[in-house]
Parts: C-alpha cells; structure tokens; sequence
C-alpha cells in the first residue's frame, strides 16, 4: 500500500491507465472530433461500448463500438460501427430542426430486451444551441430497436421542472419488474466560472416510457455527483459515483473522481447502499494529464458474475492550457496541434480491484 494513496487506484499500485481515445493525443475515429460517456455491455458473448461524440460536422450524436465477439476487456481494439466510406456511423440520424432534442445527443445508457419491450437506450437531448449556461435546456429521451433498428422516440421521458429545468446523464436497469433511472437534474449545465450545482435523482416506471414516479433525491448538492452506472456483481450490486469534471478549470472547484458502494439491490433509497469510497482523486499528483481535471460517465464490468476484478471506464477532461498556449507546446515539440476547442476530453479505462 501507497502510504500518501487517497484512493483505491494509488492504494493498488496506480495500476496502468489507458487513454483508448483522445482529443489530443489521438487516436481519433475517422469523422469524430471527440468521443465520451461509455456505456459498456456484454451483448451476446461480445463487448459493446455505446457512446456519444462530437462529430466533425459539429454535430453531437450516439455511436456504437464493439471488441471482437469473444474477446476479453484486455483487448482494447475498440471498433466502431462505419458507414461505406469508412466513417463512424450514428446509431440514428440526427433528430429534425425544432424538436426537443436538436441540439444534439449524448449520454447513451443501454437496456436489454425485456418480455415484449425490445432493446432501448436512454440518452440526454439538448434542445438549445448553447451547450451551457442559463440558456441551455437538457430531457431524457428513448430509442427502441425495432426490425434491428435503432428508431427514435418523438417526445422526452423524463423533463426538468421549476427549479431544475435541465436533466440529463441517466443511467437505467431493469429491476423488481421497473425500469428504473438515476439522472441529475440541475437548473442548467454549468458554464465558466459556475460551481456545481447538482442533485441527483431516481424515480421508476413499469414500461420505461411513460408513469414515472415523482423523483427522490438520491444524492444531493452538497456531494456534488454528476453520473452514475449501476452493475449486478453475483448477489450484490455496484455503483459507481463520478463528480462533474472541471471542464472549464474554473478555480476552487470541489474535489473530483470517483466513488463506489453496494447493495443488495438496486434500490432507489439512499439508505440501502452502504457509504461511499474514493476509488479516484483526479486532484492527487501523479494523475495522468488526459484525466487531470476530473472524470465523468462512468461505465464498470466484470469479465466473471461474481468477480471483484473491474475493469472502469470513463471521459476524462484534460489538464491544459487554453488552445493557443497547448498549441505551442504542442508546436515546439514538433506534435501536431489539437482542434481548437474550449476543453479537451479523452475516453479511457483503469483496472482495479473492488473488494
């Protein structure tokens, strides 16, 4: 054990992290200027990844990678669906001008088939241009796979109220005969200069569509939990917990990484989980650069049911100067310079051992 470790990760030895892709340092699939929020799944003996990403016609849309069928998470060979010009291929094409959520998709959470519901995946919808700040608007929307197609639902499943006018990152399972959602809700997607003000929720629905119930604060303001991901392990479950990164290296920002706890069942009462640990500083030295300002869309598996051997995965926020200064330094070492762009992510994983 790391004497100064301040999380599982350093406690473990700081075991490899793998940057699988990056905004600045690539590799970048053909037509993405960005990829993250990973929602990994084992679907019919093969890894499927679904994910959102920035495309290089500026567009944010939902993709789908996938490792060879019978490959382990060692292998990080992570292939996207391509078109016939071998350009990544949106699960769907981009929702009509004018709809809920035209600005863009992300945050893909993936669930399978279940009785006569086919396989869905619950994803944020933007409907403003503005990505933050007090004029951007975020629900929660549905796709359906009908005839081995993703189709889009025409309306949001879950919207903001009042107070909190923006909802976004859930994450679903299937449990106890409902499909049950944790999301945040927050009075707008922070922007430069804003401290966090997140809240997050769960509520629950016999169809997945439509009868939600009111929401219950799962974790409030004050632990500053952005997403989470939810993943049965033998007789327990895991979730994991992931502050807000700090995209816009706003100073006194609250402390970023992530977190993990269980329980018994996927309940939506805070008070069956059991408290939660650090597995992350992002904050601590020695963090790489490509997570060095926080981590969020958490994503866990297991090779085994019962394993304690996770393999984690998420979208880092690099710790960088603005453009023109990384540039440079870019520059100056004879590298190539990134696209110009108000912060730089990258999607990633680290192993580590949950016992």
């Amino acid at each position: 054990m790391t004497p100064s470790a301040t999380d599982l990760w350093r406690t473990q030895g700081s075991p490899e992290a793998h940057a699988l892709w990056d905004m600045v340092e690539g590799p970048m699939p053909r037509g993405l200027l960005g990829v993250g929020d990973p929602d990994v799944h084992r679907i019919h003996d093969q890894w499927t990844m679904f994910l959102g990403g920035f495309a290089t016609q500026f567009r944010n849309r939902l993709y789908r990678a996938t490792l060879p069928q019978g490959s382990d998470l060692t292998n990080r060979a992570w292939d996207f669906d391509t078109d016939r010009r071998g350009r990544v291929a949106a699960l769907v094409p981009d929702p009509p001008r004018g709809s809920w959520d035209a600005g863009g998709m992300h945050t893909p959470s993936y669930v399978p088939a279940v009785g006569e519901n086919g396989e869905r995946i619950y994803y944020t919808g933007r409907s403003t241009s503005k990505h933050y700040g007090p004029k951007s608007r975020y629900a929660i929307g549905l796709l359906e796979r009908q005839n081995g197609e993703w189709v889009r639902r025409d309306s949001p499943v879950i919207v903001g109220d009042d107070h909190r006018s923006s909802v976004l990152e859930p994450f679903v399972v299937y449990a106890d005969g409902r499909y049950r959602m944790w999301y945040l809700a927050n009075p707008h997607e922070i922007g430069p200069g804003e401290q966090p003000d997140y809240e997050l929720r769960c509520t629950q629905s016999e169809d997945g569509r439509t009868g939600w119930t009111p929401p219950v604060v799962f974790a409030n303001t004050s632990e500053g939990f952005f997403d989470n991901a939810v993943v049965r392990r033998g007789d327990e479950w895991v979730m994991l917990l992931a502050r807000g990164s700090n995209l816009h290296g706003t100073p006194d920002f609250p402390a970023q990484g992530l977190w993990w706890m269980t329980a018994r069942h996927p309940s939506m009462d805070r008070s069956d989980w059991s408290t939660p640990k650090r597995l992350l500083d992002t904050d601590a030295p020695g963090t790489p650069e490509w997570f060095g300002h926080g981590t969020y869309g958490p994503a866990l598996a297991f090779e085994a049911s019962a394993s304690t051997r996770a393999t984690v995965f998420f979208t880092g926020t690099r710790r960088a100067p603005r453009w023109p200064l990384l540039s440079l330094q870019r520059l100056t070492r004879l590298r190539r310079p990134p696209v110009p762009s108000p912060f730089y992510l990258a999607t990633g994983t680290i192993t580590v051992d949950l016992t």
